[in-house]
């Protein structure tokens, strides 16, 4: 055996066992929750809850950064103590700037919003997913239902072809064209099975479930969407863009270093002599912020601001497009579906009139097998048309923001 097939053999082997196994049915919404929950991006939103969560711990401190703790020593050269003497211990407090504490929080109730938003936005896209990979699922189990049921008419055919062979009504060629109809039949039979079984994989491999949602029908006739301006991805959009204006004005407030309060101890004495003298002090430092040094800084995080809120125009429009493409695309589905209606009926009296044709003797075979060809790809169609149509109406449905509940 080939090494490198191994791998891939033994996955096979252990998935398609679980995948024929019955399991309990879900609704459509436990199906998203546990997706939501298995996909890469879920601990995204705890992330940032973290990081919200350090800015306030930051806000709500008395001091504006790290204090430092000082010790100097001062007098005359080492190793003679004759002179003057000093030593001096002391604590820096940096402090608050006017609105930093308050422009920290502002940060960490954006971030707070833009995990919450991020989750909604990760569990509308998966939503997506969700359905589209289960309705793939339902079509292509159509096709391998309206493919049996060809077959097994190709082959019934067959029988009633060889036995009239036998009985000298029809010649050898109409028993072979016969079966190679039932072959054809059998063919696009297997490959209805393997697509159905590529569609399941795909469902298994997103969700980790076996079975699709009972209620997935429920979907396809959902209430009335939501306002665009409360769309899952627009409103990840503009948290993002919040947290980008939040951390701007910080930037601003930050063109300076903050001021910092000195408190120290001094113990001295002027000759070796004299006794030693004890003194407190204090001392204010406020450093001068230079519009220059600040200037790349501020620039930059104006620049992040204003590419976040154009991203979020870029998701409002991208979104219009998408709900008008949604909308089309139903419209198409109930077009195509009339037509399919149509066919399946002009094609099931033409087979009627076909079979009653050749049982008399005034048609051959190959028009015969012809008919119902076509009558097969109509009736296959139609059930397909059907599926498509509420593929395209669930679809719509989701387009506008919806999220199965």
């Amino acid at each position: 055996m080939n090494i490198r097939f191994v791998g891939p053999l033994l996955y096979l082997a252990l998935l398609l066992p679980a995948l024929s196994l019955p399991a309990r049915g879900i609704d459509l919404a436990e199906s998203v929750r546990l997706s939501v929950e298995r996909h890469p991006r879920f601990p995204l939103h705890r992330a940032l809850s973290k990081v919200g969560e350090g800015y306030r711990r930051q806000a709500d401190s008395l001091l504006g950064g790290d204090p430092s703790a000082n010790l100097s020593v001062a007098g005359d050269p080492l190793g003679t103590d004759f002179g003057y003497r000093e030593y001096t211990l002391g604590a820096s407090l940096p402090l608050w700037l006017p609105g930093q504490r308050d422009a920290r929080r502002r940060i960490a109730d954006g971030l707070e919003n833009q995990a919450g938003m991020e989750l909604l936005n990760l569990t509308w896209e998966v939503s997506g997913e969700v359905l589209d990979r289960a309705w793939r699922v339902r079509i292509a189990r159509a096709r391998v239902r309206q493919a049996l049921k060809q077959w097994a008419s190709a082959r019934a055919l067959e029988k009633d072809v060889t036995h009239r062979f036998n009985a000298g009504e029809l010649t050898r060629i109409d028993m072979l064209l016969a079966r190679q109809d039932v072959i054809a039949s059998e063919v696009v039979h297997q490959e209805a099975v393997s697509d159905r079984q590529r569609a399941r994989l795909a469902w298994f491999n997103y969700t980790g479930q076996q079975a699709l949602p009972e209620d997935l029908d429920s979907f396809v006739t959902a209430a009335d969407p939501p306002e665009l301006a409360r769309h899952p991805r627009l409103l990840a959009a503009l948290a993002k863009a919040g947290i980008a204006r939040a951390k701007a004005g910080d930037t601003r407030l930050r063109r300076r270093a903050p001021p910092v309060i000195s408190i120290y101890a001094k113990r001295d004495r002027g000759a070796r002599s004299e006794a030693y003298t004890d003194s407190l002090g204090i001392e204010l430092s406020l450093p001068f912020g230079s519009r220059a040094q600040a200037a790349p800084a501020i620039a930059e995080a104006e620049a992040e601001s204003t590419g976040a809120e154009s991203e979020a125009a870029l998701v409002k429009r991208q979104l219009e497009l998408r709900i008008a493409s949604a909308e089309e695309a139903v419209l198409k589905a109930e077009r195509l579906l009339v037509l399919a209606r149509r066919k399946h009926q002009a094609s099931r009296a033409r087979l009627k009139l076909s079979q009653r044709a050749f049982e008399l003797g005034e048609m051959d075979l190959y028009q015969l097998l012809l008919a119902r060809q076509q009558a097969a790809l109509a009736a296959r169609d139609l059930e397909i048309r059907q599926l498509e149509k509420q593929h395209a109406m669930a679809q719509k449905t989701h387009s506008t923001g919806v999220i199965p509940q």
